[in-house]
């Protein structure tokens, strides 16, 4: 095992990469900030000192944000200036045009989005870096933060999910895995990159947001910066902003968890060394790996993964997130009833797996709720064949033999003898009781299921009830239909939430709607 490989090997976790211009560079054969700043002064003058007076300018005048932010803040007024009254160095499409003009879009954003779109191609001599980065992607990288604009790491990256800007990340519920965190902005959104001296002042605002969001992250994960030079004042503020939360304990279990990749030209092999970084006073152990060769990275990376794909983990961590706020389950997340008291912690599962793996022993975990909802949303991903062989049994004895069954007998490419014989007995008539026929002679004013529902719907245990007593030719079966849609949009779990007499009359109408969709 190289040297390299037993660093991946003590991690704790896959990790998280920090990617900065670097990277553009290697891959896209994008110039870095100065030499993006340099093409477009050179837009504003065509002159080789252009950049030059406009940095000459910026250092003597107050900095801020830094000497490149006031840099960019100087050329994009002249630039927007010239823009504006020069049609000839306009290049963006006509969408982006709109945004300028409607919007406020600074010509100068939109038209270094536009570069760099124009010109990102694939380095063909790193071609074989590119591949294996998508390829350990999938199980050894668990996400990344990037400073860059370009589009690279989302076409690179299988199945991540983007987030774009401080805002968007903020303010969404990031989940940690499989995600890339764009906190610089994105050619595809040129409002939100950050690149004068005004955007660099806000981001530092709004840098404690960002370093909370970002807290539990960095606290869990390995961090392997790349693409950066050691020195990188921007890369410096975002540790800073993260350091700042944390107490001298803290950061030191940073030190086994920060690991800065050095690229050094024509480099044989690689160097593994400590690296201590000074962030107000508080040192920051960190290890520094130079090489140049990224495929030793690589390699060493794809040693550490996580037994299922990272896209996999984010979506089922995103489906668990959204049951727990929301409380409805998805198709991809099915919820037995845990109310029984006799069911003990202990005795709880998560399966992960392919519905046609685990599903079918799930399908006998199935209750008359599911069941009946199924009737009308569809939404158990099953078989007719397979709700009636594997269902059927156990759901038909706790609904004593009273099943909604066309639709699946319709469906079925099986013979199902006992499950014929139970739907020979739910006709129109044998679905009304008695006691519902006796109430439906005595002065009836209402006769379709629209005129019922919007008159009576504001109490659902009435409105119910009374759709019972329509005679059967008076049934709309789409009337129907949208009543009992309505129902459940507006509570997935409303059999489970009803009141008994509720849930007795919304069964007794999807048995109804069941016969007059399929049974007829």
């Amino acid at each position: 095992m190289s040297k390299l490989e037993e660093v991946v090997q003590r991690f704790s976790a896959t990790p998280i990469l920090f990617v900065g211009s670097g990277m553009s560079r290697r891959y896209l054969n994008l110039p870095d900030w100065k030499g993006l700043l340099e093409r477009l002064a050179k837009i504003v003058n065509d002159d080789e000192f252009t950049y030059s007076s406009y940095e000459s300018r910026a250092k003597s005048l107050e900095l801020k944000a830094g000497l490149m932010p006031k840099v960019a803040e100087l050329i994009q007024i002249d630039f927007d200036e010239k823009w504006f009254t020069n049609p000839s160095i306009r290049t963006v499409e006509k969408p982006v045009l709109e945004k300028i003009k409607r919007n406020g879009l600074s010509p100068f954003k939109a038209e270094i989005a536009a570069l760099i779109q124009k010109e990102t191609e694939i380095n063909q001599e790193y071609l074989e870096e590119i591949k294996k980065l998508a390829q350990i992607s999938e199980k050894s990288i668990a996400g990344v933060i990037t400073t860059n604009y370009d589009s690279f790491l989302e076409d690179t990256l299988n199945g991540f999910t983007t987030y774009v800007g401080q805002t968007q990340l903020i303010f969404s519920s990031i989940h940690g895995i499989a995600e890339i965190y764009k906190i610089h902005g994105s050619v595809e959104n040129p409002e939100s990159i950050i690149i004068n001296e005004k955007d660099y002042f806000m981001f530092e605002e709004k840098s404690a947001y960002l370093a909370a969001k970002l807290m539990t992250i960095f606290m869990e994960y390995p961090i392997i910066f790349m693409g950066y030079s050691i020195g990188d004042t921007n890369i410096q503020k975002i540790i800073k902003s993260i350091v700042d939360c944390l107490d001298e304990e803290q950061v030191a279990i940073l030190a086994d968890r920060f690991i800065f990749i050095e690229y050094k030209e024509n480099m044989n092999g690689v160097e593994i060394s400590p690296f201590t970084m000074m962030i107000d006073q508080k040192p920051l152990i960190m290890k520094k790996i130079v090489l140049s060769d990224f495929m030793m990275l690589y390699n060493a990376l794809s040693k550490k993964k996580t037994k299922l794909p990272v896209k996999i983990l984010r979506r089922f961590k995103e489906e668990l997130y959204n049951y727990t706020v929301t409380n409805v389950p998805t198709a991809n997340l099915r919820v037995a009833a845990l109310d029984d008291t006799r069911v003990d912690d202990e005795e709880l599962v998560l399966a992960i797996g392919k519905v046609s793996d685990l599903g079918l022993k799930g399908l006998k975990g199935i209750d008359g709720n599911e069941w009946y909802r199924d009737i009308v949303l569809d939404d158990l991903e099953f078989t007719a064949d397979e709700m009636l062989e594997y269902a059927f049994p156990k759901v038909s004895r706790q609904n004593s033999a009273r099943l909604p069954i066309h639709k699946y007998l319709k469906r079925v490419t099986k013979e199902f003898p006992e499950c014929q014989e139970l739907a020979n007995k739910l006709n129109f008539d044998l679905i009304i009781s008695p006691s519902l026929k006796k109430q439906r002679k005595s002065g009836w004013e209402y006769t379709s299921v629209a005129q019922i529902w919007s008159h009576e719907k504001g109490s659902l245990e009435r409105a119910t009830r009374l759709l019972a007593l329509l005679e059967e030719e008076q049934y709309d079966i789409n009337e129907l239909e949208s009543v009992l849609k309505e129902i459940f949009s507006e509570d997935v779990n409303a059999l489970q939430n009803a009141s008994s007499p509720e849930r007795t009359n919304i069964r007794r109408l999807i048995l109804i709607y069941d016969y007059l969709k399929w049974g007829k």
